[in-house]
């Protein structure tokens, strides 16, 4: 059995990874576990302490207005101080201690500040994101993605754990024992993985080539100069980062992780509160099926068509998310399964393709545009889909459904500019010429 689990395709891809993103990959779980056992019920352990649907609208908004502001100096502080100072930093700040805020918070306020200091994780995205696939070549990159995506899916399967806490010690004691873990492990983590990271090679060219170069002159809003100019002269990126815009727009409202989906579940289509855990364990298991059997088989010609099919099947399950009567935990459970491959072909592929698309030194700039955007948008989104679940519930899947067609549109424009198509090329065998 061991042997048959090694001899899997992800796992035979992992081999070929080598320094800061085999580093990055090995760590991962002290963060993916931690993080998946508290924040499937974070939204409840807000509601149960007398936060609203319209706060918690707000607290989406405020999240990604500060996280704007953070994001629009991303890419310059994580030139300035170097990818893997920048990554320790601001890992520290953004987690641990945002997490150790949500434990003993109590009301709105307290709420609101958690979310500005976790909202530094703006930055670290950025850093963490270069040591993952800066060093590496393209095939690295997707089976880094790959990888990356399949432990946080992984991490997923431990959800039923914090659905166990929640049963035998209630909501808000259960939370912040898995907050308080969370940021133990995050921590130890962070510090752990440092001292093997070593600083990438772009990494120490920025560094070397700013040395005498004064922080209020190198400032100057180098990332939009720079990053503007690239986007002009590469379309195909603009659309790409569009797309990835737009999905990660898309995820705090109307994935699975959204601070809505919870409440939808036990309020909409009213399932119990204590079971809801076990569907989170069903999505991790379907998005791994995608990711260790699907995604590693897909070759570089294939990418188009897993960004195709993933978007084909997280608007069906949303669309079916709407449609199905409630009460019913198996025709949720079906919806899941549609959505968690849906996304496990479409993520690691748009990733992918961005990291593709953008190179050299002004990939940090690019990142950190990227990370503006989602953040403006998000916060934008943030705000009325608050006002939006309080009226009809639904109508925030509703908007998820414009949101990925939009990527759908998107991901068509691009095909067309580069003269690629959406299906997987075929190999036929060769036919045999007959003898004469």
């Amino acid at each position: 059995m061991y042997k048959k689990i090694r001899n899997l395709d992800i796992f035979k891809s992992y081999k070929t990874l080598e320094g800061n993103t085999r580093i990055s990959i090995l760590f991962q779980p002290m963060w993916g576990i931690p993080y998946a056992l508290y924040n499937f019920y974070l939204s409840l352990y807000m509601k149960s302490q007398g936060i609203t649907d319209q706060q918690i609208g707000y607290l989406i908004a405020i999240n990604f207005i500060s996280g704007a502001i953070f994001a629009m100096a991303s890419g310059f502080i994580t030139d300035y101080l170097g990818r893997k100072k920048t990554t320790l930093i601001f890992d520290l700040i953004s987690w641990p201690i945002a997490l150790l805020v949500y434990m003993v918070a109590n009301n709105f306020w307290m709420f609101v500040l958690a979310s500005v200091v976790n909202s530094m994780v703006r930055i670290v995205s950025v850093s963490f994101t270069l040591m993952l696939v800066e060093d590496a070549n393209d095939d690295q990159r997707k089976v880094a993605f790959t990888v990356h995506n399949a432990i946080s899916i992984l991490s997923g399967l431990f959800t039923p754990l914090a659905g166990i806490f929640v049963k035998n010690l209630g909501i808000i004691r259960a939370e912040r024992i898995l907050l308080g873990f969370a940021a133990v492990s995050m921590s130890t983590m962070m510090i752990l993985r440092n001292h093997y990271y070593t600083e990438t090679k772009t990494g120490m060219e920025i560094l070397k080539e700013r040395g005498e170069k004064r922080l209020s002159t190198d400032f100057r809003f180098k990332i939009f100069d720079s990053t503007i100019e690239y986007l002009k002269r590469k379309p195909s990126v603009f659309i790409v980062m569009s797309m990835a815009v737009l999905f990660n727009v898309y995820l705090p409202i109307g994935t699975l992780n959204s601070f809505y989906f919870a409440p939808y579940l036990t309020e909409v289509l009213k399932q119990d509160e204590s079971l809801i855990s076990f569907l989170g364990g069903i999505s991790s298991i379907a998005t791994l099926v995608a990711l260790v059997f699907w995604v590693p088989r897909l070759n570089k010609k294939d990418s188009l068509w897993s960004l195709f099919a993933g978007l084909v099947l997280q608007l069906s399950s949303l669309v079916l998310l709407i449609l199905i009567p409630p009460g019913s935990f198996f025709a949720v459970a079906l919806v899941i399964i549609l959505y968690a491959l849906g996304f496990g072909l479409f993520r690691p592929s748009i990733d992918s393709l961005f990291a593709e698309v953008t190179a050299g030194k002004e990939r940090a700039g690019l990142y950190g545009l990227n990370n503006t955007l989602t953040s403006i948008l998000s916060a934008m989104a943030g705000f009325f889909s608050g006002k939006i679940y309080n009226k009809s519930p639904v109508s925030i899947y509703i908007l998820s459904i414009v949101i990925l067609l939009l990527c759908f549109v998107g991901l068509i424009s691009y095909a067309l500019l580069e003269k690629k198509t959406l299906l997987p090329e075929m190999d036929f065998p060769k036919q045999k010429k007959d003898s004469m």
